[in-house]
């Protein structure tokens, strides 16, 4: 019994890595094509149903392995490339990348952990105990991929964010939901690891893509 479960381990990380090494952390990273000089706080909270109804909030998505049977895949499974990944949630893995991505650019972020229920007047003095102008919350009520291991072909990616932005001298200036379907054709030559590590890139380069988010945040 416990030959047949190693055995399906290392079946499992055969099919997540396909032998090849997973990308750097810079290319799981977003960018931008713009600047924010002023200290910006971020905070990332997991809102998703699934989590709200008992998955835990290390959880992913659903991979179809063998048989075409679903298995729950988690962080620590899939996308754990650097030190201290594999106990990170995945609001704490989003935002770890965020903040690295952004201060590789030159930006002034900071993470802080903010409830989505908390109110205005919490959020100023926030602000005001971290000398930052502006808060940056990205409340994630879905972010989950299905995806098949038995052939190279393309695989959904389901996301939706409600993004908030807070100033410190104006409050709450904007509130936007970004949501969506996308359509990740996989590469043959690249494991689903890399392939799932470079959707989550795309999507976080969307929300700070997004015409009104940048406008807020560089106003």
């Amino acid at each position: 019994m416990i030959k047949m479960k190693y055995f399906f381990l290392l079946l499992v990380a055969f099919f997540i890595t396909g032998c090849v090494s997973p990308i750097p952390l810079h290319e799981q990273a977003p960018d931008t094509n713009y600047n924010v000089t002023k200290k910006v706080l971020i905070s990332v909270n997991d809102q998703r149903k699934r989590v709200k109804e008992g998955k835990p909030e290390d959880f992913i998505g659903v991979a179809h392995a063998t048989f075409g049977i679903p298995v729950d895949w988690h962080v620590s499974q899939v996308l754990a490339t650097e030190e201290g990944d594999k106990e990170k949630k995945l609001a704490d893995f989003l935002e770890h990348r965020i903040l690295h991505g952004l201060q590789k650019q030159g930006w002034n972020v900071e993470a802080v952990k903010v409830t989505s229920g908390a109110s205005d007047s919490e959020i100023m003095t926030l602000l005001a105990d971290n000398q930052a102008d502006k808060l940056m919350q990205l409340n994630i009520n879905e972010w989950y991929f299905s995806i098949n291991l038995n052939w190279v072909s393309a695989f959904n990616f389901d996301t939706d964010t409600l993004v908030k932005i807070y100033e410190v001298n104006d409050g709450q200036i904007l509130e936007k939901q970004i949501a969506g379907r996308d359509v990740i054709e996989e590469k043959g030559d690249e494991s689903p690891q890399n392939n799932v590590l470079r959707a989550y890139r795309e999507q976080l380069v969307e929300i700070f893509s997004d015409p009104e988010v940048k406008s807020k945040l560089t106003d």
